[in-house]
């Protein structure tokens, strides 16, 4: 018998790995540990990886109600982004983009009402035809400009707020998926009220996205897939802040006549020092297809359990995952929230088990002030056979960030260097591939 599983009915019977066990583990000790130390704040120390999305953000309303005119702001956000695949099998994919975002935002008028808007564009410096397929521009390497928020906000009583038109949204499997040059923008009502402790929620009714790579907006049926289809989403999402930093959260989210998807996570620190803590962090997601099912009749789920251990200047992180046996994950209306979702691979395919380790070190305070890097590498595996057979792969990652300081002339300016290499089993018709990027943002205030 093959050391791998042999088919996918083999895989939904078999115990759901470590990473069942290690999330029970995880949510047991959280729960007996409610009284400890509150932990070193890792939010600030955690690296930026914006292929995953599992932060609950909701509807903002500014602390400080500035008026109209007093409060309006003007930033001018250029990004400077290059991408190469050297693919063994597949065709190549390369191109070079400058461009960025002009981003509007009023103060409050009669401190109720504020509105804001965004113009985002990624114009071609390179792009060979024969190597399109970097989503740095509209399919067929083509440049576009594109009115991606237009929004008004209203406060509703202290701290609650509606808003209305083309904006982002901050959710697991809804959010800007900002890994390019141009983030995801939605046309939506949403109601929601921040909280830094205690609950906070949003919820919403989303009608169209605007895609990354794309310039207009369609309906959230025909970007999950459903060509010529006009259906919308419905979502509602709720989490618990506590005191010391833990909290709980979860989301609902219905694709009307396409699938339900609910997900919900945990997480937890723990004071291990005077400046060592510990973070553990576990989440559930089940998804499946409603109504008519336009992309398919489906259901499956993932689970994913993460800890992370910090110490001054440097962090090092486990994790796991598990993916149901039927299909793997749908997320196309952003990114996924798996902790496993790195620069190139999700690692939520069917059937796929998967594990990473991680480590990243941060030069501040040293003579290399505003230099980090992290690096992860993560393999996944799969059944030899069967409907669900995909090559198991293996991602390395390296990641080197450079910004220049607030004092520096060249305040606002950050540098990114990425490199994934992916090892794909070929004799499972894998493509095995680098993948090389440079991202240069800059940010500056107009007003």
């Amino acid at each position: 018998m093959s050391a791998k599983r042999i088919d996918a009915r083999t895989a939904q019977r078999r115990c759901p790995s470590g990473a069942m066990w290690l999330g029970g583990l995880l949510l047991s000790s959280m729960a007996a540990a409610q009284q400890s130390t509150p932990a070193v704040p890792d939010a600030e120390r955690r690296d930026e990886e914006p292929n995953q999305q599992n932060q609950i953000n909701v509807v903002r309303v500014d602390e400080e109600l500035r008026g109209f005119w007093e409060g309006t702001s003007l930033a001018i956000k250029p990004r400077s982004y290059y991408l190469d695949r050297d693919r063994d099998t597949n065709p190549d994919n390369a191109g070079w983009s400058l461009g960025g975002a002009l981003a509007y935002r009023s103060g409050w008028w009669l401190s109720r009402i504020a509105i804001g808007a965004t113009l985002f564009t990624s114009q071609k410096l390179y792009g060979p035809e024969d190597k399109d397929g970097t989503q740095l521009f509209k399919p067929g390497q083509e440049s576009f400009t594109v009115l991606g928020e237009a929004f008004v906000t209203a406060r509703i009583g202290e701290d609650t707020g509606f808003r209305l038109g083309r904006q982002s949204f901050d959710l697991p499997f809804v959010n800007k998926h900002d890994i390019r040059m141009v983030q995801n923008t939605f046309e939506a009502v949403a109601l929601g009220r921040p909280s830094k402790t205690g609950w906070s929620y949003i919820a919403a009714y989303v009608d169209e996205m605007k895609r990354k790579n794309d310039d207009e907006f369609i309906p959230m049926s025909e970007a999950a897939g459903a060509a010529g289809t006009d259906e919308g989403l419905a979502l509602a999402a709720a989490q618990y802040t506590f005191g010391d930093g833990g909290l709980i959260g979860a989301t609902y989210q219905r694709a009307f006549e396409v699938m339900d998807t609910f997900f919900i996570k945990a997480e937890k620190s723990f004071q291990l020092g005077s400046d060592v803590s510990l973070r553990g962090y576990a989440q559930y997601t089940d998804q499946r297809s409603k109504g008519d099912a336009l992309i398919g009749d489906f259901s499956t789920n993932l689970t994913a359990v993460m800890a992370e251990l910090f110490i001054p200047n440097a962090s090092f992180r486990l994790a796991a995952s598990t993916a149901g046996s039927e299909r793997g994950i749908q997320s196309p209306f952003g990114g996924p929230p798996n902790y496993l979702s790195i620069i190139v691979e999700n690692f939520d395919r069917a059937s796929e088990d998967a594990w990473m380790v991680g480590a990243s070190y941060d030069f501040k305070g040293t003579a290399l002030d505003g230099l980090s890097l992290f690096a992860n590498v993560a393999t996944g595996k799969t059944p030899d056979s069967g409907p669900t057979a995909t090559p198991d792969e293996r991602e390395y990652d390296l990641t080197v960030d450079y910004k220049f300081a607030k004092e520096s002339v060249l305040k606002g300016l950050a540098i990114r260097l990425r490199g994934a290499w992916i090892d794909q089993e070929e004799s499972e018709g894998g493509d095995d591939f680098f993948d090389f990027r440079v991202i240069v943002n800059y940010a500056f205030d107009a007003l």
